[in-house]
């Protein structure tokens, strides 16, 4: 009795393991049986260009006049007669007064410095240079990106694109019949 109760569990275990793969089987089936290869007529080939734009670097030199004077371009000049300038101003005055002629000296100092060096850049002169600008040159071309084939299959009109041209005046297709 025990042996057949095992029997009976292990035959319902394989039928419902029968039942799941069942619905794999017969899709599996299905899509075997129900596909084939035929063959289509070409009805034309259009080659598809694509634009092209290419930017090339190169370089435009050429003189360029400057002119240059003889200052440093720098604050140093104002901020030494601005301290010369505070040191002679506070010889003088007494008290507030003193206060008043040191700040009054530095502001002098560093005016005078700054005169001065607005002299000194008056007497300069004029320097050609050469100077040089990254400049791109741009073109355009077309390139044949790829083929669009047109092909008529059972008095039906299809498209599809390929990279390679086919020389063929037909193509092989993959039919598919299924249900509805």
């Amino acid at each position: 009795m025990y042996t057949t109760l095992i029997n009976e569990k292990w035959s319902v275990k394989m039928q419902k393991q029968s039942l799941m793969f069942l619905p794999l089987l017969l899709a599996a089936q299905l899509s075997f049986a129900g596909s084939y290869t035929d063959t289509a007529t070409v009805t034309s080939v259009d080659k598809v260009y694509r634009d092209h734009t290419i930017r090339e670097p190169y370089q435009d030199c050429y003189i360029k006049e400057f002119y240059q004077g003889d200052s440093d371009g720098s604050a140093t000049n104002e901020i030494i007669g601005g301290i010369f300038g505070g040191l002679i101003g506070n010889q003088f005055g007494e008290g507030s007064g003193k206060d008043a002629a040191t700040i009054a000296g530095t502001l002098l100092g560093a005016s005078l410095a700054h005169d001065d060096e607005l002299a000194q850049a008056k007497t300069g002169r004029v320097v050609s240079k050469e100077v040089c600008e990254t400049k791109y040159r741009t073109s355009s071309n077309k390139r044949l990106s790829h083929y669009r084939v047109e092909y008529e299959y059972d008095g039906r009109t299809f498209t599809y694109t390929t990279k390679n041209r086919p020389y063929a005046d037909t193509v092989k297709v993959r039919v598919e019949v299924s249900p509805k």
